[in-house]
């Protein structure tokens, strides 16, 4: 069988097979008219250059926390910095099993509450309201969940078996018969536009032809795809075996193993991106079989979940979940349950119908009347205990607002639910050690594109409802979810408007440690521009699909540019981090709470879903609240060890 490629699978496929774009967990729409004369102004969306300027002042010049405040006049029982999955779950526990009525504010410098769980949303031409995901994407393997996470979720309303049962429309695909895989090779790269479609099942012999491939590397891949061959002859145990995969990054491997050349290299390069946030080139060869590509069917390795396998890794090896289980607009469904259950006004309605259709409130978040507030473009920047940490009856956090205006809150608690280098910047409360273990979280920078279209013809034409770009600006691109709830619908006809989702993890692929590609791409994504971007998408579109009657004046009516510089929680993962899984791991010792702090945010966890940024909000409302009984979270990053066999 050919290797599974993303967004090629068929309905009902379970994320093992599928190596696609994360977002525990990775947005607001800014549309373009269709290639305009003169191109409009248009903004990143997510985490924009204004989201980010205060902090990054106050990064830069850290003298401006020293400004005058304004002090609001209220003492708050809790105070939330940051409004993202993990903020706003551990304001739900916190008022919850708090054991009175409490009053909270939650600060976030993004506009609308979620974090990374941010929607996309158009009206079409012929007035189709259509809605997407700008971010975190889906609810990953459900059957792995905490006990604290699948409590969240009923709370909430958020009842999971409705997902494949009622919501997801699982033949859609088939029906319209948009059952090709399809693989792009752009001139740019490959000397020719090669639009490479075959069946399912198709035989590499069949496919590999038609690439722009050389003989050698197509040679290459085939033996690749082969029957199982042991190319580990001089290690005799399967413990040898699996040892040696998390010696070598699955690029050596197929390289000094299977003689993969320069050309198949390339081929495979971003196979692995889309779920460790690395390519080839950093992923270990045990991560690699996790995920299913090939090359060890005659290793002997077995089926157990090894312990050195990253936490993606054991979940790819541990989950069979069907990939179904997500909002039109991706987990900004449960962000905005969660808003609605903290602030009913917010969100009017009921039941989870009514999250994809009810308009948000935002002068309703904010209420100073209302027991919880969210105060949406307020960056904080300084955190302190009024007196000694270990007797201090409250803490002061400082903040700036949206208007720009230096204010300062009074809380008896607070839980930071932020970025842990942004923690290490906020205090100076902290011991030298912890900040140096909050300063080892990076985040692995990422962006998502979401394109109106007025038609899929072109798609229906060629049978096809995504392509995996080869070696190509874009890792994969993909036809929107087909989702049905409330108004939302697949849509019936090719010439009806549809979403296209296009995601990018943005590291260099040059062999280096996972944390120094994702700084570096963190500068390669913060220098582009959005023309850049968007040019990028009209030139993929029109290369691949214009030979089945693409036109992007015609079929692009809009365009959202999703950009998370500061996206994915950066996940241990072999050959770089040799205390994994042993420990210590720097993320225990980082989240530690002091005096009347908490730390949550799924880097608490050092693991990027959704659900472990729920679990790390569980963890720590327990730590402000020490006499509540929370249901039980998974203590260390990934799925709970005794849930997949392991000790």
């Amino acid at each position: 069988m050919p290797l599974p490629l993303p967004g090629h699978a068929p309905d009902g496929i379970t994320r093992r097979d599928l190596v696609h774009g994360l977002g525990a967990a990775w947005c607001l729409p800014t549309a373009m008219a269709a290639e305009p004369a003169a191109p409009p102004a248009a903004t990143w969306q997510g985490q924009s250059d204004a989201a980010l300027a205060v902090s990054h002042a106050a990064r830069d010049a850290p003298a401006m926390r020293d400004g005058v405040v304004e002090l609001d006049p209220e003492m708050e029982d809790l105070v939330v910095v940051g409004a993202g999955l993990s903020g706003l779950a551990g304001a739900h526990w916190f008022r919850q099993h708090a054991g009175r009525p409490v009053r909270m504010l939650l600060l976030d410098p993004l506009q609308v509450p979620g974090g990374h769980a941010q929607r996309n949303e158009f009206t079409a031409r012929d007035g189709t309201r259509l809605i997407g995901y700008g971010g975190s994407q889906s609810l990953d393997s459900p059957s792995l969940f905490s006990a604290a996470t699948h409590a969240l979720l009923r709370d909430l309303g958020i009842e999971l078996h409705r997902f494949p049962a009622e919501f997801h429309d699982g033949t859609w695909a088939t029906r319209h018969g948009l059952t090709q895989r399809a693989l792009f090779f752009g001139r740019a790269r490959w000397g020719r536009d090669a639009l490479v479609r075959h069946a399912a099942d198709a035989a590499p012999s069949e496919w590999l032809p038609r690439t722009p491939l050389s003989p050698a590397a197509q040679a290459g891949l085939a033996a690749l795809w082969g029957g199982p061959r042991d190319v580990l002859p001089h290690l005799h145990t399967r413990q040898a075996r699996r040892a040696h995969l998390a010696r070598v990054t699955y690029e050596r491997f197929v390289r000094a193993h299977w003689g993969l050349d320069d050309g198949g290299v390339r081929f495979l390069a971003g196979e692995t991106r889309g779920y460790f946030g690395v390519g080839i080139d950093a992923t270990t060869a045990l991560d690699a079989w996790a995920a299913g590509l090939p090359g060890f069917d005659g290793l002997g390795l077995g089926e157990a979940v090894d312990p050195r396998l990253s936490p993606s890794g054991r979940q790819l090896k541990a989950g069979t979940d069907a990939y179904v289980y997500h909002f039109p607009d991706g987990n900004a469904g449960v962000a905005r349950a969660l808003v609605r259950s903290l602030v009913p006004e917010a969100l009017p309605g009921e039941g989870m119908a009514g999250l994809v259709d009810a308009p948000l409130v935002p002068a309703a978040l904010d209420n100073p009347a209302a027991p919880v507030r969210l105060r949406m473009g307020a960056t904080a920047l300084r955190v302190r205990h009024r007196g000694p940490p270990a007797s201090a009856e409250w803490v002061e956090i400082d903040y700036a607002d949206a208007s720009g205006r230096r204010r300062r809150v009074r809380a008896r608690q607070v839980l930071l639910a932020c970025w842990h280098r942004v923690v290490a910047r906020l205090t100076d409360e902290l011991p030298a050690a912890q900040v140096h273990a909050l300063d080892d979280q990076v985040k692995v920078p990422l962006v998502y594109a979401t394109v109106l279209l007025s038609n899929w013809r072109a798609w229906h034409r060629a049978s096809v409802r995504s392509l995996s770009v080869v070696d190509g600006f874009w890792d994969d691109v993909a036809l929107d979810f087909p989702m049905r709830m409330g108004r939302q619908r697949p849509p019936e006809s090719p010439d009806a408007p549809i979403l296209l989702h296009l995601g990018k993890v943005v590291v260099p692929g040059n062999g280096q440690p996972a944390r120094q590609q994702a700084a570096q791409g963190r500068a390669m994504l913060m220098s582009w521009s959005f023309a850049e971007v968007e040019a990028h998408i009209r030139e993929l579109l029109s290369s691949a699909l214009g030979a089945f009657g693409f036109d992007g004046r015609r079929d692009i009516e809009a365009i959202t540019l999703n950009r998370w510089a500061h996206g994915y929680a950066y996940e241990y993962m072999r050959p770089w981090d040799t205390f994994w899984p042993r420990g210590p791991l720097p993320c225990e010792q980082a989240r530690r709470g002091w005096g009347r702090v908490a730390i949550a945010n799924s880097v608490a966890g050092a693991y990027a879903y959704a659900h472990g940024a729920i679990d790390q909000a569980a963890r720590a409302v327990q730590a402000l609240l020490p006499h509540a009984r929370l249901p039980a979270w998974h203590p260390v990053p990934g799925p709970d060890p005794r849930q997949i066999g392991l000790t």
